[in-house]
């Protein structure tokens, strides 16, 4: 997928994820959406089917919604995409897959032999599917076929659509969402709006970073509700512990700041100091979206440090009863801190910091961390409600 069809799907994923909350007919928007993003995506169809199970456990699927293109044979009315037996019909790989919140995608003569049947039946040459989660709760699944040609799907697409699924989690089943769920929805609503707020403010950046940095703001809200879901970190009902949230991210923080220039050779990590603070699952979510949009504004020249003498630490503390976030880069090389926050990224951080009621600190280049690039406060714990008389 070029960049420009990335963008191209990306806008409608995140239109379609403003829709379909504001939505009172799922019946009508939902295929809507699906058209909108499988056209976007260049597939020739696009369909979310059901999950339950039955006293005994069997999970069965069910088709319920379809999109086509044109001259592409749908398959909504076909019964034999109803009430299927998964495992039954040769499809265990894909509950295993599923349940640790990963895809299944791929040319299908080069999927085991058991699957193979009944998607040659529909004239399938290439798909991905995707889980839908509720409340950690399998609650079906999203898929994109190729009727006419092979493909091959990045990581970068794969979060794409997973951003997705959480929406369709969200309002299929908001009836048994959990917080989290909630938690991670509001954060793709912050994302979607900085990006329309991008595309009518007048602003320098360029227009390729701030669609990099939506990808990255996108793969960290995927990050965390995958983490949240495999319940890989310490989450109750209404709270996570942050060191096990950033360790769970720490491939995607390496991801986001590994050096753009492919034949550079360079790879850096990120090395992550975190305490073990617990937060509210809305305060985490937003702690590592603020170091999210620092990393990525700072990736986009690698920082001129030499990645192979020099590393990027993200810490976060606590001092004098009040949460710190605080990121470096470690040696003694001067590094501007504050400069390198442009526009755009200052929206995002300010909607951020208000949201966790934090406050920002003025950085200085060079000192003993060798440049402190970015340095935030915030309560541990919420405010008390107010009291009305």
């Amino acid at each position: 997928m070029s960049p420009a069809l990335f963008d191209e799907v990306m806008g409608e994923v995140l239109d379609a994820h403003r829709k379909l909350l504001a939505s009172e007919d799922l019946s009508a928007a939902v295929p809507e959406m699906l058209e909108k993003v499988g056209g976007a995506a260049r597939v020739d169809r696009a369909y979310i089917f059901e999950t339950h199970a039955d006293l005994d456990g069997t999970v069965r699927a069910s088709q319920r919604f379809e999109w086509v293109a044109e001259g592409v044979e749908p398959e909504l009315d076909n019964p034999a995409l109803q009430n299927i037996a998964l495992r039954a019909a040769g499809y265990s790989r894909w509950l295993d897959e599923f349940s640790a919140y990963r895809p299944i995608y791929g040319n299908i003569d080069e999927f085991p032999a058991s699957e193979q049947p009944t998607l040659a039946a529909q004239g399938i040459e290439s798909l991905l599917i995707l889980p839908i989660f509720a409340s950690s709760e399998l609650w079906g699944f999203v898929g994109f076929d190729d009727c006419i040609r092979r493909r091959s799907w990045t990581e970068a697409e794969l979060d794409l659509l997973f951003a997705l699924t959480i929406t369709l989690g969200q309002v299929f089943a908001s009836d048994r969402s959990s917080l989290a769920d909630t938690a991670t929805t509001a954060c793709l609503s912050l994302v979607a709006s900085m990006l329309a707020m991008h595309a009518v403010t007048l602003t320098e950046t360029p227009f390729e970073n701030l669609s990099e940095r939506t990808r990255c703001r996108l793969g960290t809200a995927v990050a965390v509700h995958r983490a949240l879901s495999n319940r890989d970190v310490g989450v109750s009902s209404a709270t996570v512990n942050v060191h096990e949230l950033f360790t769970a991210l720490q491939p995607q923080f390496d991801a986001i700041c590994g050096c753009k220039d492919p034949d550079s050779g360079l790879n850096r990590l990120i090395n992550l100091q975190i305490a073990p603070l617990v937060l509210t699952v809305e305060a985490a979510i937003d702690l590592t979206m603020m170091a999210t949009e620092v990393l990525a504004v700072l990736s986009e020249g690698c920082l001129t440090i030499e990645a192979t003498t020099k590393q990027l630490t993200v810490r976060v503390s606590e001092h004098a009863g009040r949460g710190e976030i605080e990121i470096f880069a470690t040696g003694d090389l001067p590094v501007a801190g504050d400069q390198a926050i442009d526009g755009p990224a200052v929206f995002m951080l300010r909607h951020l910091a208000q949201r966790l009621r934090a406050t920002r600190h003025h950085t200085e280049p060079g000192g003993a961390a060798g440049g402190k690039l970015f340095h935030a406060s915030f309560p541990l714990r919420p405010a008390p409600a107010p009291q009305h008389a």
